[in-house]
């Protein structure tokens, strides 16, 4: 019994040291962890909830709250460093930003925009106030640096310590210059990153050994490409063999013009037949001597292309003139050319001319819209009363036609008066409308019915006195 009772107090004692060691250890591992704080904001202050925080070789993940704050602990240790990267959500391959874990910093704000953000900002082409300091490699400040908002001719000069001051946007490059150093191009997203401090921008001196693909006066052809393109019309030569075949395109060719004006190491950059290749390749080879690329008036190398188009020329259609043949007339010594002979033009024999217009009834004379209707109304009138008076001569009985002649009353005087009248009247006019034949005709066949009917009537009367007598 003593035997088991030592067992289980020695076994009781082992599990109490156990215990008290193993909270020790967790004390003193609670001590050396520290506490970190990361808030993340976006360009316009605003929080970003949209990120996580990963540590290098760990799985834990710790994602930002409602505030933009990512808050978590680890022990960083003294033999090596450990850094910590944020992603955005919708991209977990590319970290935003990445820093490295200091126990001496314990708090740290980035700024990161997601990409509607960017969108958002790009659709209200918001500007925001960026600074930078420019130096050298060695650290020395450059004075007198052109920083530029490419296309909008927003400008900024740096200062004597290469401290600057620009309102730029998304959607505009930043074009950074200076003197015998190479041109950079940047956007504003490093500007913004960390907004409390100016962003350092280091600026490298300009090699004579490197070839510029874009810099502020691209290399030309003497002339002008106005002379290029005469200068490959007149030398390229289609070959015969691709003409045949009938194969056409284009050659684009990439060469490097040297600071004087050399043109080097001509490639092919797009091919379309072998034989085409060739000519387009000979045609740079024997180029003249380009004006060489400057940049801030120090010339420098430059990469250039140019399309070189080859396509089959069509001939143009010869014109060969026809025979002129002569034909002799019979009554004439004249020669016509049979194969020009010119037609009448229909519009001279045009119907209008031997229209009926012209040889029409009734001819309209002095045509006024304001004697038409008084004229024309007088004739009728006129007309009318010299038929009344025609049949009232009618219309007479032996009784009246007896008086008539008893007092000397002739009807064939009065008739013909009237009938002068009327001429008369009618001719004196000046605007009065000229009849149609056919009514100067029957005008002038009433008279002498009348005169018939009267000489008629004054033979009855004649008869009607001899046989009273």
């Amino acid at each position: 019994m003593r035997k088991i009772n030592l067992y289980a107090i020695t076994i009781i004692l082992f599990a109490f040291s156990a215990i008290s060691a193993r909270a020790v250890i967790n004390n003193t591992n609670d001590e050396k962890k520290t506490q970190f704080k990361v808030e993340i904001r976006n360009s316009i202050g605003e929080p970003q909830t949209e990120v996580f925080l990963k540590i290098s070789g760990r799985s834990e993940v710790y994602k930002a709250d409602s505030c933009g704050i990512i808050s978590f602990e680890y022990e960083v240790p003294q033999n090596y460093k450990r850094t910590a990267n944020i992603y955005l959500n919708d991209d977990t391959k590319n970290p935003e930003k990445t820093f490295t874990l200091d126990k001496e910093k314990t708090t740290m704000d980035f700024c990161i925009d997601t990409r509607d953000d960017i969108l958002k900002f790009k659709q209200e082409n918001s500007t925001f106030n960026i600074e930078g300091i420019v130096t050298t490699e060695d650290g020395e400040p450059i004075t007198g640096a052109t920083v530029s908002i490419q296309g909008t001719g927003r400008k900024a000069v740096t200062d004597e310590i290469g401290l600057f001051s620009i309102d730029a946007d998304f959607n505009h490059y930043i074009i950074i210059r200076a003197d015998g150093m190479e041109n950079l191009s940047m956007t504003v997203s490093p500007f913004l990153m960390n907004q409390n401090d100016a962003y350092s921008i280091v600026m490298r001196k300009k090699s004579g050994e490197k070839i510029y693909s874009n810099v502020e006066t691209m290399p030309q052809y003497p002339g002008g490409m106005k002379y290029f393109k005469r200068y490959i019309d007149r030398n390229l030569k289609y070959p015969e063999e691709a003409q045949k075949n009938k194969i056409e395109g284009v050659v684009v060719m990439q060469f490097v013009v040297e600071k004087n004006g050399d043109v080097t190491n001509p490639k092919v950059v797009r091919r379309l037949e072998a034989s085409l290749d060739s000519v387009a390749m000979n045609l740079i080879k024997g180029m003249p001597r380009w004006t060489p690329a400057s940049d801030h008036g120090v010339k420098v190398r430059c990469k250039y292309s140019v399309p070189i188009a080859f396509k089959i020329p069509v001939p143009k259609p010869i014109v060969t003139p026809s025979p002129i043949k002569e034909v002799t007339l019979a009554d004439s010594i004249k020669s016509v050319n049979d194969s020009t002979i010119i037609v009448q033009d229909s519009l001279m024999t045009d119907s209008l001319i031997n229209d009926s217009i012209m040889n029409d009834s009734i001819i309209m004379r002095n045509d006024t819209i304001a004697n038409d209707t008084t004229v024309i109304q007088n004739n009728l009138d006129k007309e009318n009363i010299a038929k009344e008076n025609t049949t009232k001569v009618k219309k007479r009985n032996a009784f009246v036609r007896f008086f008539r002649w008893l007092f000397g009353i002739k009807d064939k005087d009065e008739n013909k008066e009237s009938s002068k009248e009327t001429k008369a009247e009618v001719t004196t006019d000046e605007n009065a409308v000229v009849t149609t034949k056919e009514e100067t005709t029957k005008e002038a066949e009433t008279p002498d019915t009348t005169d018939k009917e009267n000489n008629k009537e004054g033979n009855a009367t004649i008869t009607e006195k001899e046989e009273e007598i």
